[in-house]
């Protein structure tokens, strides 16, 4: 004889085996990088000390890591360590890259990039097949210049020269403002079949017709970064040209499927949006789909036992476990987050790198590591 279940309680029961219970333990952060305030701001006008001031306590933000093939990791992040382009033309913020060869527990600096008089930031790695390791960033003079460089190693982060350019923005002093024409935050990802592609931030858009007034723009490369080639759209939407999609960060899930992240400003606010591909390459016009609890500046991982990790400027994590569909927020690692960033170095494990505020002004680059209850269903 066999009882049945009624339906309220079957559901209910399918509801609960397939609700995720993914909780974290933190451990102590690490300090990476401590730039020290820059003091030598010259004679200035009084309208100009507060922007040099600001500029001097800047530290170090916007921090990103890499573990390479032989177990090392490296971490790049924006420094100031002068004036500024706009008071020394051969200034501007420049980008470190730091290397740990126990695991994350202590760092050394093993290089610095610079473009003199132009400011770099947003820097993010990978490593190519052959060993050599691909830097990209934003190199701009404000309202003038906006260019999408591409730096490679082949001594593992001791040294750099140019490799490529992603996408540039050029102009006259001035001329690429009200609107800005800017292009943003390149996060560089693989696809399947082993080709490189990137995806960045694009004003370049604001005065077409239709106009918007950001968008999140994709290119291929079929030469390991090398060159690249026509610019995909990946989120907009007709009708929506005040929305602005901003800071893409994308990777490949265990699904096989594609999946990118992204802060929405304008009308949205900088909540946090998603949208999938079948093949990373091919991505429905739309918006896509909010986030719950994040806002501004989000970084997706994807862990190797499938679940989703989402960060954001709310300071808080979110994991999913049905790819997307549904959202679960776990212990935050820091009170206030800016520009965090997600790792995974071992099963069940987890790394958060945040741009931590200082009392004397400015940020520092910190990791923490946590330890993942595993997966259930």
């Amino acid at each position: 004889m066999t009882t049945k279940l009624p339906l309220l309680l079957f559901i209910c029961l399918v509801a609960l085996r397939f609700t995720d219970n993914t909780s974290v333990e933190w451990n102590q952060p690490v300090l990476i990088n401590d730039q020290p305030v820059f003091t030598d701001a010259g004679l200035v006008s009084h309208a100009g000390e507060t922007e040099l001031r600001k500029h001097g306590n800047y530290g170090s933000e916007y921090g990103r890591m890499l573990r390479l093939s032989n177990g090392t990791w490296l971490a790049a992040y924006t420094i100031s360590r002068n004036n500024g382009y706009q008071r020394d033309p051969k200034a501007g913020l420049e980008l470190q890259v730091s290397e740990s060869r126990d695991n994350g527990q202590t760092w050394k600096s093993i290089s610095i990039l610079t473009d003199p008089g132009r400011d770099l930031d947003n820097a993010q790695l990978c490593q190519l097949p052959n060993g050599a390791v691909l830097l990209a960033c934003r190199s701009v003079r404000w309202q003038e210049s906006y260019r999408l460089p591409i730096y490679q190693s082949t001594d593992l982060g001791k040294t750099w020269a140019k490799h490529s350019t992603i996408d540039v923005a050029e102009g006259k002093p001035g001329t690429l403002g009200k609107p800005d024409k800017g292009i943003y935050e390149p996060h560089m990802a693989f696809l399947a079949d082993g080709r490189l592609s990137v995806m960045y931030a694009n004003e370049k858009h604001v005065t077409e017709t239709p106009a918007y007034s950001q968008i999140i723009s994709q290119k291929i490369s079929v030469d390991q970064g090398a060159s690249w080639g026509p610019e995909i759209w990946v989120a907009h939407e007709t009708g929506h040209n005040a929305s602005r999609p901003g800071m893409p960060v994308w990777t490949r899930m265990t699904n096989g499927q594609y999946m990118v992240v992204y802060e929405i400003c304008g009308p949205e606010k900088c909540m946090v949006y998603y949208k999938s591909s079948p093949d990373g390459t091919h991505w429905a016009e739309g918006l896509g789909t909010s986030i719950p609890d994040q806002l501004g500046g989000p970084y997706l991982l994807s862990l190797t036992d499938g679940r989703l990790v989402v960060s954001s400027n709310s300071s808080h994590i979110s994991v999913s476990s049905d790819y997307g569909r549904s959202w679960q927020r776990i212990a935050d690692a820091w009170p206030k987050s800016l520009w965090s960033s997600l790792y995974q170095p071992g099963p069940n494990q987890l790394i958060v790198m945040n741009s931590v505020e200082r009392s004397i002004g400015g940020h520092n680059i910190q990791i923490r590591s946590g330890q993942l209850s595993s997966q259930t269903k």
